[in-house]
This record gives structure tokens, C-alpha cells and sequence, in this order.
């Protein structure tokens, strides 16, 4: 009989000052089911649709940029492994049609990612994005839908040269760095850190540690990391587009390399992103929610105001 494990919180949270015992070093985190066992695809080619909604802060070709950027972060054209080779895995987005609607958050064989600009839970208003990963109980993940909090948050393309006003004196967050943090949840990792909102049982990294709280004191060779729960707006981040070493290490021996290209779309600059999105297997799975969370840094931020369009 298959069993399922209750949805479990995690994501990038909030910068919250917490002591925390130091550890003599640092790794990768996988994500588990409730029974312990690692999270994983079997399949190398991971389709997605990306549904933009009423979202108009920032303009279709933009999104389809962040989002297949950090797509193309995880992919083995972008990861050499250590001792040679990249891994087959590959996350290939495509832009759904500009009037389209979002299926629901479930286990129904299609792979989403959908920015939400109305409607969010109110007492996840702090959240940034959620990511829902759907696997069954010997680890294999058969489905993942993405949600973006665009009501609660700013977003745009902070490439170099960006110009921060006009953004009604909050900063936004940079949609390439929160995605591809999303997507590290959704191949397999955990959380580099800590926090009882979206991990209920602290996590343990590839080298046998608790990983430390979130917050200010957490070592810098963790907050550096693409997994590391927490996002500043006030510095305008974008650490989390590169991957760490203990990361590009961790998704070569999730994915070993092979000498055989992924059967899948290479992500493209383009606004299709991709090729046709797809998913799943057509058995349930068990689930886990990942959430991406607001930095309490600035505190939880009041509903934003409309801002002019920018020209």
C-alpha cells in the first residue's frame, strides 16, 4: 500500500536573527518523503508550462528570459561535474498561451509554474513562492507546481544596470533568482537552513549536519548557497542565479552524468522557452509543499499600492 506524507512547508524565508551551534562543514540537502527516502526524478527531461495571468510588471519576453535562465542554471550545458561529464537532467519551460488559465495546484500529470497577482493565502502572505512537489513513497517525484506571489511582491529582471525606481519604494525581487532557487525544490533539494515555517523537522546535509537556523547568523558559506531559505530585497539579491559548489556537486550525484544527451528541448531565449509541457505518469504521488518566502528584513510588506506603468 502506498503512503503519503502531509504537505510539508519550505521555501526562501524570511532574514531572521536566530542563534545557531556551528558546524565544522556544510553540504548539499536533499529533499525526502516522510519515510526518508531521497526525492528524485527518473525521467531526464522536465516539462513545464508557465502560466503569467493578469501579471503585467513585467513584460512576457522578461519572464520567459528569468524563467529560462534559471532553468538553464540547473542544466547540463551550465554544470560541469567534478570528475567529468553534466548531468542528464533538464527543466524545459514553456510559455503558456497569454489568456490561459493555471490548473489547480494537484497531482494531473502537468508541470506548472503560475504567477499569482490576486488571491494569495492570507496567512502565507509572507511567502514569496510556493513550490508543491509531488512524489511517490520510494522517492520518485511525478509532478511539481510552482506559484509565484506577485500580489505581495514586486518582481523584475535585475540585470546589471537596473534602475530600482518607479517601484514605489519597495524593492523587487528578482524573478531568476527566486525560480531557480523553486527549482532546486523541484529536482530534489531541501533547504541549506532552517526554519519551523516551511521545514518541520530540521534538515540534515550530505555531510551528516543539521543545518544551521535561518537568519543573520547562519555562516556565509551557507547563506551563499542557491538553497539557502532566505531572500534579501533590500540588497537587491541575485546570489541565488549561481549555484555553489556543494550544489553543482550534489545534482551530479543525483543525476550521474552520462554520455548520453536528455531526449528534451534544450531551454531557449525565446518566448517559448521550450517545447510542450508535460508530466507525470499517471499514478498519484505523495506531496510536499515548498515555500518561498518574503525576508522579514523589511518585515511583512503592506499590499501594494498600483504603480504607473514604466515606460
Amino acid at each position: 500500500m502506498r503512503g503519503w506524507q502531509h504537505f510539508a512547508r519550505a521555501g526562501l524565508l524570511a532574514a531572521v536573527a536566530i542563534a545557531i551551534a556551528s558546524a565544522p562543514a556544510w553540504g548539499y540537502v536533499r529533499k525526502k518523503t516522510d519515510g526518508g527516502i531521497d526525492e528524485y526524478w527518473q525521467q531526464n527531461c522536465i516539462q513545464l508550462s508557465v502560466y503569467i495571468n493578469d501579471f503585467s510588471d513585467m513584460t512576457r519576453d522578461e519572464i520567459a528570459k528569468s524563467i529560462g535562465a534559471a532553468a538553464h542554471t540547473w542544466s547540463p550545458a551550465a554544470v560541469s561535474c567534478p570528475g567529468g561529464g553534466n548531468p542528464p537532467i533538464e527543466i524545459v519551460a514553456s510559455m503558456a498561451a497569454a489568456d490561459a488559465r493555471p490548473p489547480a495546484v494537484a497531482y494531473d500529470a502537468h508541470n506548472t509554474l503560475s504567477i499569482v497577482s490576486e488571491g494569495w493565502r492570507p496567512e502565507l502572505v509572507s511567502a514569496v513562492a510556493l513550490t508543491s512537489v509531488f512524489a511517490r513513497s520510494d522517492g520518485r517525484i511525478v509532478d511539481a507546481d510552482m506559484q509565484i506571489n506577485a500580489e505581495w511582491s514586486e518582481w523584475a529582471n535585475l540585470d546589471p544596470g537596473f534602475d530600482p525606481t518607479g517601484f514605489n519604494g519597495q524593492f523587487p525581487f528578482d524573478l531568476q533568482n527566486a525560480v531557480t532557487h523553486e527549482f532546486g525544490h523541484l529536482i530534489g533539494f531541501g533547504h541549506t537552513c532552517w526554519s519551523a515555517f516551511s521545514d518541520p523537522v530540521r534538515p540534515i546535509d550530505d555531510q551528516g549536519q543539521e543545518v544551521p537556523d535561518c537568519g543573520d547568523t547562519a555562516p556565509d558559506e551557507v547563506k551563499q548557497t542557491v538553497m539557502y531559505a532566505v531572500v534579501d530585497p533590500l540588497r537587491l539579491e541575485v546570489s541565488k542565479r549561481f549555484l555553489s559548489t556543494d550544489e553543482i556537486r550534489g545534482v551530479c550525484e543525483i543525476y550521474p552524468p552520462t554520455t548520453a544527451a536528455p531526449v528534451c528541448a534544450l531551454d531557449t531565449p525565446n518566448d517559448g522557452c521550450g517545447c510542450a509541457a508535460g508530466g507525470g505518469d499517471g499514478e498519484r504521488g505523495v506531496a510536499g509543499v515548498l515555500a518561498l518566502l518574503v525576508a522579514a528584513v523589511c518585515a511583512i510588506r503592506m499590499r501594494r499600492a498600483p504603480r504607473a506603468a514604466r515606460g
